[in-house]
């Protein structure tokens, strides 16, 4: 009995264990977060605020992701947060909408300090950098 009792334990920390982490990472991105460049591409392009003309942000509350182009809403997504098998290898963290009539390609993320990179999850996309506006 003991063991059964071990094993129901074990199974509920386990499958509670990955919900409460891409919970706190959904915390992690809560806010503004203003663009330093995107590269990538079947070319390899880079961009940059400079480069372009355009002041982009993101804003993440709650499940709502947000895209602005110089001021102006470019679009608005429901999203969640999956930790899942990344073409970069290994399993990562990833933005994934829950909108389904809407094409959206998931970004595994990373955040270091007040820094945010997302990578589209396709061959020949790209990576982008943000810093956390404050």
């Amino acid at each position: 009995m003991k063991k059964y009792f071990l094993l129901l334990v074990l199974i509920t920390i386990s499958s509670c264990s990955n919900e409460d982490s891409d919970t706190k990472l959904k915390k992690t991105l809560e806010g503004k977060w203003n663009w330093n460049g995107s590269s990538g591409g079947f070319t390899g392009t880079s961009s940059t605020p400079e480069s372009t003309g355009r002041i982009i942000y993101i804003e993440f509350s709650g499940s709502t992701y947000r895209n602005y182009i110089n001021g102006k809403l470019l679009f608005e997504k429901k999203f969640e947060i999956k930790t899942r098998k990344s073409i970069l290898g290994g399993q990562r963290p990833m933005i994934v909408s829950t909108d389904t009539l809407q094409y959206f390609i998931p970004m595994s993320f990373t955040i270091e300090n007040d820094e945010l990179f997302l990578s589209d999850e396709c061959f020949d996309c790209f990576g982008s950098g943000y810093t956390r506006m404050k």
